[in-house]
């Protein structure tokens, strides 16, 4: 990779790589065998965190009609709605599933996100993640813009990419990206480079900064 590039060129490269390690195409069903890892509690690891609420549940609490266990209380949230997805190969990607609860997980819905200030919630017939939520879905939305070049339109966001722009600059990665990006590279071989490095959005798409985790 040559980083000296700035904008689409290294928009491109980086797409290009990021495709290319991406080796192990996963089945949606296949999400089970890495994801409570991925969104494991460090704190407890018998836990996962739930994206939206930080809850830190039981990982036997999984929706499924195969689980046995009760309650089933979480399931799992495509943060770019599967049901806008067009690629097959998206639906099953690591990169962009988070464990959720399933109560909120149905309140999303496939809405778009929208900013606001405070807890996750409906705004306006939009969704807001939270803040602390906020720049985690806006990598894990970029990623997959630049993976499977599908829009950063209407249909995504009530501002476009500018919001994703706004919320990876303002919401830095947390200890729980950093896991997932290490745990999901092993399981399928390629990476979120906006986890790697907020400021590569910066470069490819301007405005303000955002944290450069590169920076000496």
């Amino acid at each position: 990779m040559d980083f000296t590039k700035t904008e689409i060129p290294l928009f491109d490269d980086l797409a290009v790589l990021t495709i290319a390690k991406h080796s192990n195409m996963l089945e949606y069903g296949d999400r089970h065998d890495y994801l409570y890892t991925a969104d494991e509690d460090a704190n407890n690891t018998d836990n996962v965190i739930l994206l939206y609420s930080g809850v830190s549940t039981d990982k036997r609490e999984y929706m499924s009609g195969n689980n046995n266990y009760n309650p089933q209380t979480f399931n799992t949230e495509h943060v770019y709605p599967q049901s806008k997805l067009g690629s097959g190969n998206a639906k099953g990607d690591l990169h962009h599933l988070r464990a959720c609860n399933g109560n909120i997980n149905g309140n999303r819905g496939h809405l778009a996100f929208t900013d606001g200030s405070g807890s996750y919630g409906v705004k306006s017939g939009a969704w807001y993640p939270g803040d602390d939520w906020r720049g985690d879905v806006a990598r894990m939305v970029l990623y997959v813009n630049l993976r499977y070049d599908e829009p950063l339109n209407s249909d995504i966001s009530t501002d476009g990419k500018d919001l994703f722009l706004k919320w990876n600059r303002e919401d830095p990665v947390s200890a729980i990206e950093i896991q997932r990006n290490n745990v999901i590279a092993n399981a399928q071989g390629n990476r979120n480079p906006f986890i790697d490095n907020p400021y590569l959005v910066t470069v490819i798409f301007g405005g303000a900064a955002a944290e450069n985790r590169w920076a000496e």
